[in-house]
């Protein structure tokens, strides 16, 4: 009576391969066969076209340039070292595959799924990465990235800073991947994961990571110009408040100042008043109608400064989210 393969699958089902001679697990789970001969891209490819499973296939370094395996399951692959130069990966699952140090350049691996992959050394050289799922909310998160969060919640801050470094060089990888291939939109999102990664490895409460925090909620890392709009229309309003407090001067001589004696009415015209000149401030259009006076001319410099900077900022993020293509 032949030994099937013990080999058991992520829902619960067992692998229906025999047993390899002397192993209770078949030729293609078992660790120890040796497939590095140039068979193997043959074999694998029938087994695909049979309709067979390839989860949980051991193939660490093995040779498979060129191989066909689109659609394949190959979820929790061991594919570690392996050439998959020019593969057809397209839609293919590879949810938790071990990618680690792979070769896949020029592999289309289009619509791909890679929620929980290892691709930490993996080479992406024209690999084309359209429309591939890795994890979280947003569908941009690598497993490194994750395991960093979990390690971070529980107090392991030294292995949290070690994954978060390993999320960012993957993320650096992508990014370079999709930027040479002309997809500045998505690279852009990948530029954004990479710098929160390079964030999270700063000391908790270090300046730099007070800043890196602060540049990812105004501007997102210039990559995300709602993020942009919304902080300007903020410190508008915030320094237009300012102002109503301070007091602004007109050039006809009247005085706009924010009075508990003053009527509703009376408190919002200043702000009115106030909101105009931190507009044309923001803005630099700088009309000289109203001015300023004592502490609120500092408060007027560095808002025309972070005005003239943002709008600079805005239209270089909205050209290369949107048309440098």
């Amino acid at each position: 009576m032949s030994v099937v393969c013990k080999y058991q699958f992520h829902d619960g089902t067992t692998c229906a391969e025999p047993a390899h001679p002397g192993s209770e697990l078949c030729f293609w789970h078992e660790p120890k066969t040796d497939k590095s001969g140039p068979e193997i891209i043959r074999m694998i490819e029938v087994k695909h076209k049979r309709g067979d499973t390839l989860e949980g296939v051991i193939l660490n370094d093995a040779h498979l340039e060129g191989v066909r395996l689109s659609r394949a399951n190959l979820h929790n692959a061991q594919l570690k070292w392996s050439n998959l130069r020019c593969a057809h990966l397209f839609g293919a699952d590879l949810t938790h595959a071990a990618l680690f140090k792979t070769v896949l350049d020029y592999a289309n691996m289009k619509e791909a799924k890679l929620k929980g992959a290892e691709l930490l050394g993996a080479s992406l050289e024209n690999t084309k990465l359209d429309f591939v799922g890795f994890g979280g909310e947003d569908g941009y998160m690598v497993k490194n990235e994750l395991e960093g969060i979990e390690h971070e919640k529980r107090g392991e801050i030294e292995k949290a800073q070690a994954k978060y470094f390993e999320a960012e060089e993957i993320y650096r990888a992508i990014k370079l991947n999709l930027k040479n291939r002309g997809m500045g939109f998505e690279a852009g999102e990948y530029f954004f994961r990479e710098m929160v990664m390079s964030r999270k490895q700063f000391p908790r409460y270090s300046f730099n990571r007070f800043w890196s925090k602060l540049m990812s909620i105004s501007t997102g890392y210039g990559e995300k110009p709602h993020r942009i709009i919304g902080f300007s229309l903020a410190y508008i309003v915030m320094c237009a408040v300012l102002f109503s407090f301070l007091g602004i001067h007109h050039t006809l001589g009247a005085y706009h100042q924010y009075s508990m004696d003053a009527s509703l009415a009376e408190n919002l015209g200043v702000f009115y008043d106030a909101l105009y000149f931190s507009v044309v401030t923001f803005t630099t259009l700088g009309y000289g109608d109203y001015t300023p006076f004592g502490i609120g001319k500092m408060i007027a410099v560095l808002e025309a400064y972070s005005g003239a900077f943002c709008i600079a900022l805005f239209s270089i993020s909205t050209y290369k989210r949107y048309m440098d293509r």
